[in-house]
């Protein structure tokens, strides 16, 4: 058997073959006794924990990859991936459980779009104050919505290309998903930073040492950022809790009242029972 061709070389370990920047040798030789590092037991693990146990005083813990907290999901390698999937698969629990309510033709879409936001949305978005969401967790969270909403109107396969998602949530007299998860970590945001215990100094806490190379995760930090600066808050003081709070409001109605955002007072009468 070749044990080494071109940039990569056979691990006798996991019988796989590792390339040359992952081996950690210089000079890559047809070895047939080479293990890698995650077979030595020198490398980090794949979830992200920087080591598999600690040692405090006299007895020996565990690390583990994820631990739930108060229903939020906190994973070893960061991010909120884990959090989401949690969290969406305990809306759709709930969504099933309610599913004869919110699809009931005696009970008017004003009326379903408040259930839905109350029993379900709230179970989605629970801690979603603190989540630095990226793209695809946004894209995630969205989609799952939609496809309740879909279920509550009860749109046919066949319809879901020329069914806007915009006029459903109109109808239910909801907002747009991006838009409730702004507002909700702006107030958070603003809770933070009037804080003057633990949570403000872990916000303005500097890690040391080095990073690994590409770009790092957006920290929650630079989300609130981005959103202040989305809806124009930069100048506003979150210190002032009346003028800042009152701000995130105004920004959050003129947002919802964008093309295909906007609420309607009409309310939508029930379909008659056949």
């Amino acid at each position: 058997m070749v044990h080494c061709v071109r940039n990569s070389i056979f691990c006798k370990g996991c019988k796989k073959w590792v390339h040359k920047k992952c081996s950690g040798l210089k000079r890559l030789t047809k070895d047939s006794d080479f293990k890698c590092s995650r077979c030595q037991g020198t490398a980090r693990p794949i979830d992200g924990r920087p080591q598999s146990e600690v040692q405090v005083g006299s007895d020996k813990l565990d690390v583990v990859a994820s631990f739930c907290y108060l229903g939020d999901m906190l994973s070893a390698a960061g991010g909120c991936d884990l959090a989401t999937t949690t969290r969406v698969k305990t809306a759709w629990k709930k969504f099933k459980e309610l599913l004869p309510i919110l699809s009931s033709r005696h009970l008017s879409y004003k009326t379903r779009g408040h259930v839905y936001s109350t029993c379900v949305r709230s179970a989605m978005l629970h801690a979603s104050e603190t989540w630095p969401l990226t793209k695809p967790n946004l894209q995630h969270l969205q989609r799952n919505d939609r496809a309740m909403i879909r279920q509550i109107y009860n749109v046919k396969p066949k319809d879901v290309a020329t069914t806007r998602s915009n006029e459903l949530l109109t109808l239910l007299g909801l907002e747009d998903l991006n838009l409730i998860l702004k507002e909700r970590r702006l107030r958070w945001y603003g809770h933070v930073e009037r804080s003057s215990g633990a949570i403000k100094t872990a916000l303005d806490m500097q890690v040391t040492g080095s990073r690994g190379k590409g770009r790092p995760r957006m920290t929650w930090k630079q989300v609130t950022e981005r959103d202040r600066k989305d809806w124009k808050l930069s100048t506003t003081d979150p210190h002032d809790r009346n003028t800042w709070r009152s701000g995130v409001r105004s920004a959050m109605r003129a947002a919802s009242q964008l093309p295909g955002r906007g609420s309607t007072d009409v309310d939508v009468a029930p379909v008659p029972a056949r």
